[in-house]
């Protein structure tokens, strides 16, 4: 395959910022068309985006015959039905996170890609931020010894008069769940990324603080094959915003602080070295250009992003929820 071609379905917010640009701007990566039932949105969608063509319906855009890969950017309630759609269509799959809105739901897209013989990638991007790469990276060459203990920080206050708060994400129906769903997904599938499978789960995810149906605070902990422990909060309730993953070894540790940029410091024998990485230009360009690797040398999809390892990734959400 010399070029995936690319169809959008959904193109809201997160393929405006996140998703959408990589699209076209990763070598071998083309956006040719795009699909939202508001024909005005989507047609200037495609206009700031260069793609070619518009639809308005989900079956004319899978009967375009150019495409031959489908950036699925709808809210996870709907995550199943689209790639099951799209894999019956014959075309590569990159979805969205939370994968869906249960492990059976996760199952059932793992088979129906799996029969057609297409590829499902799940959109888990911070695994592919250069400073976790690099973090990886060190954490396998025994730069801070056996890996015994991992930490995850991620707090911000979700504002009861932000314009969408009563958009997908706190309504259970559209979402699945809260701050656990939406925010949780990532850090579970970057400890797994780090870390390796996990084999138990404990936590929680309550509605604590917010006036919302949908849980605002987790806490959880995590133990791995390997013995490693992983304890994680993740809060929609606090006032101060902090996004950080350290990972502690028996001779040092890594800190990734926040995790949104390219700031990484190792520490060991009493020095902290700076390990700063160069961030990507936008947050989905290394899933694609791992989806564009993997389907032109059919070398496996990396950082666990695959469908299988989604399915994994909501098998712990529901153990905690």
């Amino acid at each position: 395959m010399a070029t995936l071609r690319w169809g959008i379905l959904g193109c809201g917010d997160v393929a405006e910022y996140k998703g959408g640009p990589p699209l076209y701007s990763v070598n071998d990566s083309e956006l040719i068309a795009v699909m939202r039932r508001d024909r005005a949105k989507a047609e200037a969608f495609a206009e700031r985006h260069g793609a070619k063509r518009v639809y308005t319906d989900i079956d004319d855009l899978l009967a375009d015959d150019e495409l031959n890969a489908i950036y699925v950017a709808t809210p996870p309630y709907l995550h199943c039905e689209h790639v099951i759609r799209t894999a019956e269509a014959n075309k590569h799959i990159l979805c969205e996170k939370p994968m869906a809105m249960t492990v059976e739901e996760c199952q059932r897209m793992v088979d129906a890609c799996h029969d057609a013989g297409v590829t499902l990638m799940l959109a888990y991007y911070r695994n592919f931020y250069p400073n976790i790469v690099k973090m990886k990276v060190l954490m396998d060459e025994g730069a801070i010894g056996d890996v015994v203990l991992a930490k995850v920080n991620h707090t911000g206050f979700y504002n009861p008069n932000r314009h969408d708060l009563s958009s997908w994400r706190v309504d259970p129906k559209i979402s699945g769940g809260g701050v656990l769903m939406d925010l949780g997904s990532h850090r579970i599938s970057l400890l797994q990324y780090l870390i390796g499978e996990i084999e138990s789960v404990q936590g929680y995810a309550e509605t604590v603080y917010l006036d919302i149906e949908v849980d605002d605070s987790t806490v959880f902990t995590l133990r791995f094959e390997n013995g490693a422990h992983a304890v994680a909060n993740i809060n929609w309730n606090v006032g101060v915003s902090i996004d950080d993953v350290e990972v502690y070894g028996t001779e040092g540790c890594l800190r990734c602080s926040p995790l949104n940029s390219g700031n990484l410091t190792l520490e060991k024998s009493g020095e902290q070295i700076a390990m700063n990485q160069t961030p990507l230009p936008h947050t989905h360009t290394g899933l694609v250009e791992d989806f564009v690797n993997h389907l032109k040398t059919n070398e496996p999809i990396q950082f666990r992003c695959s469908g299988e390892a989604g399915l994994q990734t909501n098998a712990v959400i529901a153990q905690i929820m």
